[in-house]
């Protein structure tokens, strides 16, 4: 282009040259200094016009988003309801090794719940800020007073320690594959998911480890054929056979994600009231927001 331009500004077009004796030879000199000018602006708006079309009929990226799109303040509704969840399952956990059918479990796995309870608490409070700061009410994110914690293996899973640890697995690995699930929706909110992000990736990443010491537990103290990762697809209770996925979620090089509907459907049978509680819980001033009789928000 630059190179038609300087011609264009030294070419015979703006003077007849003294040595031109006919008008024919000058009409043909003036002819092929346009056409020096012409071609090279014709090969330049080729090219763009190909680099249009290859960008219009290049196949789209594949798309990953969840079928419903969240808000960050619905994102964090939701998994302040997971961490309340969490939370409570652990405290009940908790009160079962203490004076429950836990009593006679390892020292190693009490410690364990206690810790990881503690986590969750934290979770809770720091989600409940989040959200308070937003201009939502962690007060209105609530879960049964007594969930139905049987419906994870359909039977009551702190009657013993294989049990527990088996539904802590669970438990964990739907909250690892949550948050992942929700990570495009919050880059989507641009500016106003970053906050939610960054709170979300910290989250995920001690989630994740309880998950493993949780499962290297079943590996150590009860002999399970179970390494501390996610093995295979066998060994999750979502589905990670994505289609038009570039990514080999059923690898171990790879953990996948839950979307919300997987874990709506894992979840929504807990929420539900159970008939008799399963086991005694703790003091209710420790124990996340519940209410009897309402509606659970937060998933939905």
């Amino acid at each position: 282009m630059n190179h038609a331009l300087n011609q264009m500004a030294h070419s015979p077009i703006e003077t007849v040259p003294p040595q031109l004796q006919t008008t024919k030879e000058w009409l043909d000199r003036v002819g092929n200094a346009l056409l020096s000018l012409i071609i090279p602006l014709r090969s330049a708006a080729l090219i763009l016009l190909l680099s249009s079309g290859f960008l219009l009929l290049a196949p789209a990226a594949p798309s990953y988003a969840q079928t419903a799109t969240l808000t960050p303040q619905q994102i964090v509704e939701y998994a302040l309801t997971l961490e309340k969840l969490e939370a409570d399952f652990y405290r009940r956990a908790i009160g079962a090794a203490q004076t429950g059918a836990l009593r006679n479990a390892p020292q190693v796995a009490k410690d364990v719940l206690v810790s990881y309870g503690g986590d969750e608490a934290q979770h809770v409070t720091d989600l409940s800020a989040v959200l308070t700061s937003m201009g939502g009410n962690p007060d209105s994110v609530i879960i049964p007073a007594n969930p139905n914690y049987s419906a994870i293996l359909g039977r009551d899973p702190f009657a013993n320690p294989a049990d527990l640890l088996m539904a802590g697995q669970y438990v964990e690995d739907l909250g690892v594959a949550a948050y992942k699930g929700q990570v495009q929706n919050l880059v989507a909110a641009g500016d106003a998911g970053k906050t939610v992000l960054a709170a979300a990736l910290e989250i995920h990443s001690v989630e994740a480890r309880h998950a493993a010491g949780i499962r290297f537990l079943r590996q150590t103290l009860l002999g399970a054929d179970v390494r501390p990762w996610i093995k295979n697809a066998s060994s999750v209770i979502y589905n990670e056979n994505r289609p038009n996925s570039i990514i080999p979620f059923g690898s171990e090089a790879f953990d996948g994600y839950a979307t919300r509907e997987e874990v709506l459907a894992l979840v929504k049978p807990i929420l539900m009231s159970a008939p008799q509680p399963t086991s005694a819980p703790s003091p209710r001033s420790t124990a996340p927001s519940t209410r009897e009789g309402t509606t659970i928000r937060g998933l939905w």
